[in-house]
């Protein structure tokens, strides 16, 4: 082959090599460098392009962007307990919660829809704003938890059973977003971690809340049902480590139904032991305890499930809600929520549509079932004791008159202080409309501490829809 020949190979292949740098970098990798921070034109699209709305599911504004001289500004409506969900914009922090999962929708950047046409007529325009997000929080109501919540360390979450929409999400102590610009170095070292979002990535042992694992595991393998009669002699050995009934109580003869309602460690413990440690594992991890919840949004966490070989004082220790076993609200509201839909699993929303603010056009977010975890006679069971654990058992003070709570009373170890109070439960019991989980940090019995404000929680949601119950 002579020079001429090869120098025009190698032009074209220089060429063609060209052609197709460009047509990586401009076409299939487009979305990556329009949304690098180097790039420009996103520096532009910060401060220029009006970001999209977060609104409630009717229509309240909890975020808005609001034009100023030198661009756009975030503004924050909502409320303090709702904002480590929702998070922040700033140009000098960044992005946390809802504002950081979603960015590049709020920005305009990403098409949400799936029409392939959508898409293209998205490619093709510049965008002057971004899509507005309609969460599934009812603002009013999320007012009403926090007030309920107080501002002791904790958090709520109320959730539809039939849907996994979340209507509530409440982590105290919060912050207000409009302050993060001015006042970061303040909330950022706050001693009371107003950042951290407690309902969806506070790490607690579930104490007693987790019998209602062993409770589904017993009624799913047969190795008892309610009815079941066990002997409660106030405490049980194990390994040479001796276990306990609250208050060293015994109650003797006893059915598993009644065990429930006063939470009697003995009797779970055996229970658990009929059980075996591969069947109560398999049960909390088709209940999603130790997984990542199917939740789309920022700051996530698993829990912890142990494996391995599990001895039998561990498998003791599990079945009172202790060793090892980490569990976040968001879990054990996802657990109360199986439970109440006849053991049928819904993906949890925090999304309920997006919005083009100005076409008007909205993409819908629909329910989506996962999981068929228990039965629907095991899970009506299961309600029909936990009916029981409120009408006579620890559970008595989240009871309201007219409509029947169903619940369970939790007190996790805390090495470093008094227990963390859990409730979780669901009303009504029969057609349960909501389901919710209450923990309160450092503030003992679950009975006394969490359940009173699950019953004021339970009373404000149907005091709206049906006029107010007696309590």
């Amino acid at each position: 082959m002579n020079t001429a020949k090869c120098l025009r190979y190698a032009m074209i292949v220089g060429f063609l090599s060209l052609v197709g740098g460009a047509f990586y970098w401009q076409i299939g990798q487009r979305e990556i460098l329009a949304a690098h921070p180097a790039n420009p034109h996103v520096q532009h699209q910060r401060r220029w392009v009006k970001r999209g709305g977060i609104l409630d599911i009717r229509g309240e504004v909890i975020a808005d962007s609001v034009e100023e001289p030198h661009g756009f500004r975030r503004v924050y409506l909502g409320t303090t307990g709702l904002a480590p969900t929702m998070g922040y914009y700033s140009q000098r922090y960044g992005t946390a919660g809802v504002e950081k999962t979603f960015d590049r929708i709020l920005m305009g950047q990403e098409y949400p829809g799936t029409s392939a046409l959508g898409r293209a007529k998205h490619a093709l325009s510049e965008r002057t704003h971004g899509y507005n997000l309609i969460t599934t929080v009812d603002l009013a109501f999320q007012k009403t938890v926090e007030q309920i919540l107080g501002h002791s360390p904790g958090a709520a979450i109320v959730m539809e059973v039939k849907t996994g929409r979340i209507l509530a999400v409440a982590s105290t102590p919060g912050f207000m977003p409009n302050d993060i610009d001015d006042h970061w170095q303040e909330i950022s070292t706050n001693s009371g971690s107003p950042l951290y979002n407690r309902a969806f990535a506070g790490f607690y042992p579930p104490g007693s809340t987790f019998k209602l694992v062993v409770l589904a595991a017993g009624l799913s393998s047969g190795a008892a049902n309610l009815q079941s009669m066990f002997n409660d002699t106030g405490t049980t050995k194990v390994q040479g480590y001796k276990i306990t009934n609250a208050g060293n109580r015994q109650w003797g003869q006893i059915s598993l139904l009644d065990a429930l309602v006063i939470s009697s460690n003995v009797v779970f413990v055996e229970l658990g032991q009929k059980v075996g440690p591969k069947s109560l594992l398999e049960m909390a991890d088709g209940f999603g305890i130790g997984r990542q919840p199917p939740l789309v949004a920022d700051n996530i966490r698993a829990g912890k499930l142990p494996g391995g070989n599990i001895s039998d004082l561990q498998l003791a220790q599990m079945c009172i809600g202790q060793y090892g076993l980490i569990t976040t609200p968001l879990q054990l509201t996802i657990l109360a929520q199986t439970i109440a839909n006849d053991g049928l699993m819904m993906q949890p929303m925090l999304i309920d549509a997006v919005q083009d603010g100005k076409s008007g056009v909205r993409w819908n977010n629909a329910p989506q079932p996962l999981r068929q975890v228990v039965t629907a006679q095991v899970a009506r069971e299961m309600r029909e004791a936990m009916v029981a654990v409120v009408d006579r058992g620890t559970g008595q003070q989240a009871a309201l008159a007219e409509i029947k709570v169903a619940g369970k009373t939790g007190s996790a170890e805390n090495p470093q202080g008094p227990a963390h109070a859990w409730f979780v439960g669901m009303a009504p019991s029969l057609q349960p409309e909501i389901c919710l989980a209450v923990i309160v940090e450092n503030s003992g019995s679950g009975g006394s501490v969490a359940a009173p404000l699950a019953r004021e929680i339970f009373w404000a949601y149907f005091s709206g829809k049906r006029g107010a119950p007696n309590r």
